[in-house]
C-alpha cells in the first residue's frame, strides 16, 4: 500500500463533512466514516485503477454519498487533494495542487 498524505484543506474538509454528515444522522455519520476508510484503503492499495482527468488527477467515490477523494500519485505517495462534493464548485481544488510539490 502506498503511504498518502493529505492537502491541509482536504483534511479540513474531511472533518466539515463527517460532522456535517453525523449531524444529520448519527448512523450516517458511523456510515461516512467506514465509507472514507475503505475508500481510503481502496486508493492506497489500487490508485493507478481510477482514471486521470485533467492533467493527472483521479478521484474516488466515497461509498453512496456525493463526496470524492481528489488525489494524484507521485511516486510512491499519493497526495490528496480535496475531500470534495461533487456537486458543489467543482475544480476549485486546483490551486491546491500548484502550491503542493509535484
Amino acid at each position: 500500500m502506498l503511504k498518502y498524505r493529505f492537502h491541509p484543506g482536504a483534511e479540513s474538509e474531511l472533518l466539515e463533512a463527517a460532522d456535517f454528515i453525523k449531524s444529520d444522522d448519527s448512523k450516517e455519520g458511523g456510515l461516512f466514516n467506514q465509507s472514507f476508510e475503505h475508500a481510503l484503503d481502496w486508493t492506497r492499495s489500487q490508485p493507478l485503477i481510477f482514471r486521470c482527468f485533467e492533467d493527472d488527477f483521479r478521484k474516488t467515490r466515497i461509498g453512496k454519498f456525493r463526496y470524492s477523494l481528489v488525489f494524484r500519485v507521485r511516486g510512491d505517495e499519493i497526495q490528496i487533494l480535496a475531500v470534495a462534493h461533487m456537486s458543489r464548485r467543482p475544480g476549485y481544488w486546483k490551486k491546491r495542487a500548484s502550491n503542493w510539490p509535484r
